[in-house]
């Protein structure tokens, strides 16, 4: 096993809609075509949305981290 600290990591959440489940990718720093797919077994994960084209949405009674209406032509 190779255990690596994950402090001062960026990475993305993404979401696998086959599997139904969010999983994280960090890029390899000298090659963005490489990158490293982490599951999420934590329950408590502190993240920093850095992206300046996301936006936390309320809808209908609900809560959405999503694109902002810019992005979307909305």
């Amino acid at each position: 096993m190779i255990e690596k600290p994950a402090k001062e990591v960026k990475g993305f959440l993404l979401y696998n809609p086959f599997q139904k489940c969010h999983f994280f990718r960090v890029y390899n720093k000298k090659d963005k075509c490489k990158f490293t797919d982490y599951q999420i077994t934590a329950e408590d994960i502190e993240i920093k949305i850095l992206s300046r084209f996301n936006a936390l949405i309320e809808k209908d009674g609900r809560y959405y981290l999503d694109y902002t209406s810019e992005v979307l032509g909305k």
